[in-house]
């Protein structure tokens, strides 16, 4: 039952994202909303099974996502990334996507907490990493438990 909620709560801000989908499989989802200038991006529990070789790939779509798109804000729901993100691989992701938001010119970036206890310490960790490289023009991060208040803050 618990699957079902958690469905129907993504699908739930699919729609309202009422954007054009850019990317989906069975890891995520990518919706541009070109109004807002906002990317969502929706992970699904399947990352659970995702090997080192398929996080890679998923990250470097994301980044070519946002090459493309040039999002001003990120909209990442990450309640049911449930993969492990390995100490080399936060490393590796902040090098490689915070430099491509930061020239897409990203100014937002909503980050909804995942439940699942060790991939939020990792990728709390990731974004340490982001804040390390101390780039200029870094987009500001804030963390949410609650999707609303993160879809309120990202439209101030």
């Amino acid at each position: 039952m618990e699957n079902t909620k958690n469905e129907q709560s993504n699908n739930q801000h699919i729609n309202f994202a009422e954007g054009k989908i850019i990317s989906e499989n069975q890891f995520a989802k990518h919706i541009y909303q070109e109004n807002s200038q906002t990317l969502f991006t929706y992970w699904f529990e399947t990352t659970e099974r995702m090997s080192p070789e398929e996080f890679k790939v998923e990250m470097e779509n994301w980044g070519n996502i946002s090459v493309i798109h040039k999002p001003k804000k990120i909209y990442d729901l990450c309640r049911n990334f449930i993969y492990p993100i390995a100490p080399e691989e936060q490393v590796w992701l902040a090098h490689l996507l915070n430099p491509i938001w930061i020239k897409a010119g990203v100014e937002k970036y909503a980050h909804i907490v995942p439940e699942e206890f060790i991939a939020n310490m990792s990728t709390m960790q990731l974004f340490e990493e982001f804040e390390d490289m101390k780039v200029a023009n870094q987009f500001v991060i804030y963390h949410f438990s609650d999707e609303e208040e993160a879809l309120n803050w990202l439209n101030k």
